[in-house]
């Protein structure tokens, strides 16, 4: 199967009229691109109802899987595009919309004044986003896992659908393009497939799903039933941490499916995007680790990072819950908020915590985490300097020392760290 044709429409009147960069749309349309969709057509139009109107109508009836507006979702008074999609869409999507805006809140309360809308004009999904760039990152970062399986549920899929990110380890799910499983930040995913059917049920013998219990979920089993059933045993499979099977009935008939939990590796969470992190990163997805790069400065994040990185994080809501096999790696002691992140994680389990840097460099964040009530133990936990005693002075031969360390960490022994 092919991936999805993706249209972006930028909707402003100073784009249009040449006075101001379409930094947004080409936003979006990168990061769609980076998530595995081709991004097909990429069109501007003025903040005008009948035109906005018009272009969605020939998109979607075009052939168009996903429709991506960006702008005009305001109060302002031209601020029509809500408006404009839903003169043209046949059912509403809220979901996507209230997810959004939920998620822009964490940020901003100016999420609140988003009019955005989302919805299906026969086979195709039109995505309302806001007109800035933040705020068009921020959204999409959220609806992306769900994006895929809506589109292939209006799309009448009865299997997998590709994202393009990369061949699946289970050859009967390549076959059918399911793509590498769904990277979340809990303890796994399973992966779903019917395997016999009685009577006639809307699933056929092979219909496969990936499923991050309380995030990602791709493919279908061929009807919302069936797949809601599956998302719900998958939790309970994942925590049982045993393969079974689960019979689902419809009024049309009855589909076997089997369940199959597999744990993800432990976390490496590299905070600041730096030379030595995405060196780092290259180093360590050889060795069991999964990656995610944590970066707030949003001006920092290259948009290969998020191909070479498992994840990307701007919240450091990311560093608190850590499980006791999370490594957590700072590699720049002079970025802003580095006490608030390291208390972050020394109030997880982080079993692993290093900051690139001289003691003397470290000092002062010891000294201000001592008197926010860190204990001595705790800030016993954080290593530096960082990475074994190499000799190396470049960012690659940096980011191999830490590697090397992290390994040595793992195992329980002494590889010869750094001690100034």
């Amino acid at each position: 199967m092919s991936a999805t044709r993706v249209a972006v429409v930028t909707v402003s009147d100073s784009v249009t009229q040449g006075t101001r960069d379409d930094t947004s749309g080409a936003l979006a349309a990168s990061i769609l691109r980076d998530a595995g969709f081709d991004v097909a057509a990429h069109e501007v139009v003025p903040d005008e109802r009948h035109r906005i109107e018009e272009v969605l109508r020939r998109l979607c009836d075009g052939g168009f899987g996903l429709v991506v507006t960006s702008g005009g979702t305001g109060f302002g008074p031209r601020d029509v595009t809500p408006e404009a999609t839903r003169a043209v869409i046949e059912r509403e999507a809220p979901g996507l919309g209230e997810l959004m805006r939920a998620a822009g809140l964490l940020h901003t309360p100016q999420a609140a004044l988003s009019r955005a809308v989302a919805g299906a004009r026969g086979r195709s999904l039109i995505l309302n986003l806001p007109g800035s760039p933040k705020a068009v990152r921020e959204g999409l970062d959220v609806v992306l896992p769900v994006l895929p399986h809506a589109v292939e549920l209006l799309a009448g899929a009865m299997g997998a659908h590709p994202t393009g990110h990369g061949p699946s380890p289970d050859p009967a799910a390549q076959e059918q393009g399911m793509t590498d499983p769904p990277v979340g930040r809990g303890g796994g995913w399973v992966d779903v497939k019917a395997v016999a059917t009685e009577g006639d049920p809307p699933c056929a013998v092979g219909s496969a799903m990936q499923i991050v219990p309380g995030g990602a979920v791709r493919g279908t089993l061929g009807c919302a039933e069936f797949d809601s059933a599956a998302v719900r045993d998958a939790a309970e499979v994942l925590a049982a941490g045993g393969a079974g099977t689960r019979t689902y009935e419809h009024e049309l008939g009855t589909v076997q499916v089997y369940l199959e939990p597999h744990r993800q590796p432990p976390v490496l969470i590299v905070v600041s995007a730096t030379g030595v992190a995405r060196a780092l990163a290259g180093h360590v997805g050889g060795a069991g680790f999964r990656t995610v790069l944590l970066e707030p400065r949003e001006e920092r994040i290259e948009a290969q990072d998020r191909a070479r990185f498992d994840g990307v994080e701007q919240d450091a809501g990311a560093l608190t819950e850590l499980a006791d096999d999370a490594s957590v790696v700072f590699t720049d002691h002079d970025a802003p908020g580095i006490a608030d992140q390291l208390e972050r994680v020394l109030r997880s389990q982080a079993g692993f915590i290093g900051v690139m840097g001289s003691r003397r460099h470290v000092a002062h964040y010891v000294e201000d985490l001592r008197g926010r009530g860190i204990s001595k133990e705790d800030l016993a936990r954080i290593r530096s300097p960082l990475g074994l005693d190499l000799g190396g002075r470049a960012s690659e031969e940096i980011a191999l020392s830490i590697a090397a360390g992290l390994v040595a960490a793992r195992h329980g022994k002494d590889g010869g760290w750094l001690d100034r």
